[in-house]
C-alpha cells in the first residue's frame, strides 16, 4: 500500500463504496450487465489493447508505427489499415507463418486478413488463464478473477477479441460480430456478446477503417438490439476510458434511439467504472454525466484502484435460478411463439436440471401441451442447454450422468453447443446407441440435423509439416500413446503425434488413459491444445464406436 494511507482506511473506502454499490443495483430489480473492454484484459491477461497489438505487428513487418499513425493524421483505423497493408506481403511469405497460412490461407481473401489472422493467432495463444498472466501470477489479481468468475450477471457485452469471457462464464451462450447478434433469436440472459469479433474466428475482427465504417454503417442496429438491455438491466461498464470513440458512438446511438425525454431514466441504469492507478486513493462512487445524443446523460461514476469489492458486490446478487436455465426456459417459449409447427399435436416436454454441484436430484421442469411416458423417462437425461465438456466427459466415461442419443442427436448439438464448420466434437458414441452404425461401419444420418453428418465425417489429421516431422523423428520409436505423451516434445506435437500413430500398435483403452489424464489439465487448456485434445477425444470416439459395432456383429453371427 502507498504511504499515506493504510490497509484498514483503505478497507473502509472500500466497504462503504460496495455498500453503495449494492443498494444502488438493488434499486433496479434486474441483475446488471458487465460491458467490458479492453482494460480488463490487459489487467488479468497482460494482453496489448488495440493500439498496442498494431505496433507490435507493425514492428514484425519492419514498419515504424508512428510513420503509419501520422500519416492517417493520428486515425487508428486509418493507421491499421495501412500496417495491415505492409503486413500483407510479409505474412504470405515469411516462413515463420506457414502453418497459419496452411491453416487460415483459404480464407483470406483480401490485403488485411493476413493481420486479422496473425493477431487472433497471438490473441489465441495468449488469452488462457494458466500461469504467466497476471490474473493467475498476481494473487491480489488472483483473487479479483476467481471473484468477477462468480459474478452473478444476467450477460456480457465486450468488444474484446480473446476468450476471457468465455472463460469466466462458460455456461454463456457467445454471439461472434453483429450478424450472429442481429440475425439471432437471443434471449438476452446467460448470453455473450462479442461485438468487434473474436480470435476464434479472425475475419469478424473489427480492426481496420473499412472494418469501422462498416461497423458504424450498422451500428444503430445494433444498438436497437442493445436496447433491450439498457431498458431492463443496469450496465456496469469497465475497463474502458470516458473517453473512447468508439464506445461513445454506441452510446450515442442508444442515447438518439431513447429520446431526450427519457435519458435520465436510462442514464439511472449506467455505471462507468474508471480505474485509478494511485492505490492510495480513496474509492469514490459518484453521480456525473457526459453529453449524448446532444443532450446530457447523467451516469454512476465508479473511481477505484482495486476491483476485488466490485467484483464481491456482483458475486453476493441473487438469483433465484442459474441464467442458463432461465434462459432455456426463456428460448422454449420464444421458439413456440415465433415458430409454432401447425402439425405438431404436442410440444416435448423440456427440462433442465439445477447446476449447483448439491442439487443433482432436483429439476425445474417447463412443458407445454400432452407428453407421454417416454418423455418423462428422458427428463434425467435432456439436461440443461447442453456444453462440449459434457458431451467430452459422456464419450470418457468421466460425468455422473449418461446422456440421452436420441436427444443430443436431434437437437443437443444443433441448439446447445451449435458447432462451428471448424470444430471437433464425439458424436460416434451416440450414433452407435441410436442403432445408426452398421457392421461394416457405415452410418445413418436420415433425419438428422446437418451439423451431426458434418462432425461425424470431418477428417482428423495432422497437418503436412506435422506429418513430415512424426514420419521423420517418431515413427517406429513411439508406438503408443503412453509413449507419446511421456516423451520430452511439445504438447501440441504430442496431439498431433495421437492421430497419427498406427491403431495397430495399441487398443482405445490405451488412447482412452491418456485422455482422461490430460483432461482439463493446463496443457490442454490453450485455444490451439485444445482443439487438438478435442480431435484426439474424436478419434477415441470413432475408434470405439466402430469396434463396437463390429463386435455386436460378430456376437450375433
Amino acid at each position: 500500500m502507498t504511504p499515506g494511507r493504510d490497509t484498514g482506511e483503505q478497507s473502509s473506502f472500500d466497504d462503504d463504496a460496495a455498500a453503495q454499490l449494492r443498494a444502488s443495483l438493488a434499486s433496479h430489480g434486474a441483475l446488471p450487465y458487465l460491458f467490458i473492454g479492453s482494460g480488463i484484459s490487459r489487467r488479468y491477461l497482460g494482453l496489448p489493447d488495440w493500439e498496442g497489438l498494431l505496433r507490435q505487428f507493425a514492428a514484425e513487418a519492419g514498419e515504424n508505427f508512428n510513420y503509419h499513425l501520422a500519416t492517417a493524421n493520428g486515425d487508428l483505423p486509418t493507421a491499421a489499415t495501412s500496417v495491415a497493408q505492409a503486413f500483407h506481403q510479409r505474412w504470405w511469405n515469411d516462413q515463420s507463418y506457414a502453418q497459419q497460412r496452411e491453416q487460415h490461407s483459404a480464407i483470406v481473401r483480401d490485403d488485411e486478413g493476413g493481420l486479422k489472422v496473425a493477431i487472433a493467432e497471438y490473441i489465441r495463444t495468449h488469452d488462457a488463464l494458466t500461469a504467466g498472466v497476471p490474473g493467475v501470477d498476481d494473487p491480489d489479481l488472483a483473487a479479483e478473477v476467481a471473484l468477477l468468475g462468480s459474478a452473478v450477471v444476467d450477460g456480457v457485452i465486450t468488444t474484446n477479441y480473446d476468450s476471457l469471457t468465455d472463460q469466466l462464464f462458460p455456461a454463456f451462450q457467445p454471439y461472434v460480430g453483429q450478424d450472429e447478434l442481429l440475425m439471432s433469436d437471443a434471449q438476452f440472459i446467460a448470453e455473450t456478446y462479442k461485438i468487434h469479433g473474436a480470435a476464434t474466428q479472425p475475419l469478424s475482427l473489427i480492426l481496420t477503417k473499412g472494418d469501422y465504417e462498416r461497423f458504424s454503417n450498422r451500428n444503430h442496429y445494433l444498438a436497437a438490439k442493445l436496447l433491450t438491455i439498457f431498458a431492463e438491466h443496469p450496465v456496469i461498464f469497465v475497463g474502458y476510458s470516458l473517453s473512447d470513440e468508439y464506445l461513445n458512438e454506441i452510446l450515442d446511438n442508444i442515447a438518439t434511439a431513447v429520446g431526450p425525454d427519457r435519458l435520465g431514466e436510462l442514464g439511472k441504469r449506467i455505471y462507468f467504472v474508471e480505474w485509478n492507478p494511485d492505490a492510495s486513493s480513496a474509492t469514490v462512487i459518484e453521480q456525473t454525466s457526459i453529453q449524448r445524443g446532444g443532450s446530457r446523460l447523467p451516469i454512476t461514476r465508479v473511481g477505484t484502484h482495486s476491483f476485488e469489492w466490485l467484483w464481491g458486490v456482483l458475486s453476493h446478487l441473487e438469483r433465484p435460478f442459474p441464467a442458463a436455465i432461465l434462459r432455456e426456459l426463456r428460448k422454449h417459449v420464444f421458439d413456440l411463439v415465433t415458430h409454432p409447427d401447425p402439425s405438431q399435436t404436442r410440444e416435448v416436454v423440456r427440462a433442465i436440471p439445477i447446476d449447483a454441484e448439491d442439487a443433482d436430484e432436483y429439476r425445474v421442469v417447463f412443458g407445454v401441451g400432452a407428453f407421454s411416458e417416454k418423455d418423462l423417462q428422458n427428463l434425467s437425461t435432456i439436461g440443461r442447454t447442453l456444453r462440449r465438456d459434457d458431451v467430452e466427459q459422456d464419450v470418457l466415461g468421466i460425468r455422473k450422468h449418461g446422456l440421452d442419443p436420441d436427444n443430443l442427436l436431434a437437437s443437443g448439438v444443433r441448439d446447445g453447443i451449435r458447432a462451428a464448420h471448424n470444430s471437433y466434437l464425439p458424436v460416434h458414441k451416440y450414433l452407435l446407441e441410436a442403432g445408426r452404425i452398421a457392421p461394416d461401419g457405415s452410418i445413418h444420418f436420415d433425419g438428422l440435423p446437418d451439423v451431426i453428418k458434418r462432425l461425424a465425417e470431418r477428417p482428423l489429421t495432422a497437418s503436412a509439416q506435422n506429418e513430415a516431422r512424426f514420419n521423420r523423428d517418431v515413427k517406429g520409436a513411439l508406438t503408443t500413446p503412453r509413449q507419446i505423451v511421456d516423451s520430452e516434445y511439445t504438447t501440441y506435437f504430442k496431439l498431433e503425434c495421437l492421430v497419427l500413430l498406427d491403431p495397430a500398435d495399441y487398443s482405445t483403452t490405451d488412447l482412452h488413459d491418456v485422455l482422461v489424464e490430460l483432461y482439463g489439465t493446463p496443457d490442454v487448456s490453450s485455444p490451439y491444445n485444445l482443439a487438438l485434445f478435442r480431435r484426439a477425444i474424436c478419434l477415441y470416439d470413432r475408434r470405439k464406436a466402430l469396434e463396437a459395432a463390429a463386435a455386436g456383429a460378430a456376437t450375433q453371427e
